[in-house]
């Protein structure tokens, strides 16, 4: 087992983070970014290709005579100038006709992803079908009316409701920075002794928080490890570092909830349950057979002790 040597001050740790307020770029950017994705798009008058303008293509890459797997379209819409496709692709398409065909001599680079392209010599063929330009939408009342937010009407309103909802992310920064200070300082004046097991376990933990994430994106660990040129000890290893301040964290925590005698009530516990279950459209049976109920009251009073030492920092 880890073995607190030093239980450092967990009550009135100073700490100074900076609030950073919202500045009128950001909002514009906004707006700028709204009106990007708002625009339309209409056929272009002209029939050559120049940078910017949205080319309707068919194309198929060929290496060494062969056409290679993933390297085929029809009807695709690369905006030029995009950087969609390998460098000097759209590049090479500046000046083609519509009904033109063209060979691009390009080379995949060298840390592309499909090992066996990288760094390869191919020909794209490429026959530009169509070519359409963007029309941006006009910034005025009528089209933030258009947008269909509740009670945003005006340019005015649409300017405070984004700059409401950049201060919310603001507001989470420093909140997630301040923590991250508190818990840095706190962990500094402390002194553990870890067992391999517990830094062990919190690998496992964060390994399996890792796949999960990846899965909710349609992606398998061994599809990553694959793409990063890594295996899974390779990826141990460079957890390790963060699994072990985890590990030498979670051992503090643990110390805390002893020293500060904490415990999970029925009603937290309760509270906390169906909190789970309406997140996930459950019923509270349906999560206590999912979880495992010991390590959930475990993380609840992580949580309560957490709280201890946020709640009692002092702002420089």
């Amino acid at each position: 087992m880890s073995k607190v040597i030093k239980l450092g001050n967990y009550k009135g740790i100073e700490f100074k983070v900076e609030k950073v307020p919202v500045s009128n770029e950001e909002v514009e950017q906004q707006i700028q970014m709204i009106l990007a994705q708002s625009s339309q798009t209409e056929e272009k008058d002209g029939d050559t290709v120049e940078n910017g303008d949205i080319a309707t293509i068919d194309f198929v890459g060929l290496k060494d005579d062969v056409a290679f797997e993933g390297g085929t379209g029809n009807d695709y819409d690369l905006e030029i100038g995009s950087g969609s496709f390998i460098p000097g692709f759209e590049e090479q398409m500046i000046g083609m006709k519509v009904n033109e065909t063209r060979d691009l001599n390009l080379t995949f680079p060298e840390n592309y992803q499909a090992e066996d392209l990288a760094g390869q010599d191919v020909v794209f063929k490429v026959t530009v079908k169509k070519l359409s330009v963007k029309k941006e939408a006009e910034l005025n009342d009528d089209f933030v009316e258009g947008l269909g937010v509740p009670e945003i009407k005006t340019i005015e309103d649409l300017k405070a409701y984004i700059n409401e909802g950049l201060q919310q992310q603001h507001d989470q920064q420093y909140e997630a920075q301040k923590e991250n200070t508190i818990f840095d300082t706190f962990m500094n004046d402390c002194e553990v002794e870890l067992d391999e097991d517990a830094i062990d376990e919190a690998l496992d933990r964060q390994m399996s928080y890792m796949a999960n994430q990846m899965m909710a994106q349609g992606i398998q660990l061994d599809q990553y490890l694959q793409m990063t040129g890594m295996d899974e000890e390779k990826l141990r290893e460079q957890m390790k570092p963060s699994a072990t301040q985890q590990a030498k964290l979670e051992a503090l925590i643990d110390e805390i909830i002893a020293v500060e005698n904490i415990v999970v009530t029925e009603e937290v516990l309760e509270e906390q349950l169906n909190m789970v279950a309406q997140a996930n459209q459950m019923t509270k049976e349906q999560v206590l057979e999912k979880i495992d109920l010991e390590g959930f009251k475990r993380d609840l009073s992580r949580m309560q002790a957490s709280r201890i030492i946020v709640n009692n920092a002092v702002e420089k």
